[in-house]
């Protein structure tokens, strides 16, 4: 069975990880999977190593949101209706020294 990804990476300083990771448990989860039934098995994925180099003080923090979407349609509706308003909120709460960015992929088996 097809399965799509909407994977929204934020990249950030290090020592913003506290606060994100409380933004996300009190205010960003529930807001992102409460206002629609699209999205599945929602999970926060952290990037502990790039090319061999862990990240440091010298690296931004990375953290990806994930979730699974039974077709690319409903992906696309979550990421263009959901997903906008919480991009705009991690930029207002942690930019401008912060970004995003957001791929759709598809998960891909090799029977």
């Amino acid at each position: 069975m097809e399965k799509f990804i909407v994977n929204a990476t934020f990249v950030m300083a290090p020592d913003c990880e506290g606060s994100f990771l409380d933004w996300m448990k009190t205010e960003a989860f529930p807001s992102l999977f409460a206002r629609s039934s699209l999205a599945e098995n929602p999970r926060l994925q952290t990037v502990i190593e790039i090319g061999g180099e862990k990240p440091g003080p010298d690296h931004g923090l990375s953290i990806a949101l994930q979730a699974d979407f039974p077709s690319l349609q409903s992906a696309h509706e979550w990421n263009d209706n959901v997903l906008p308003d919480l991009l705009a909120e991690f930029h207002k709460k942690f930019g401008p020294h912060a970004l995003f960015f957001v791929t759709i992929l598809k998960s891909t088996t090799l029977d």
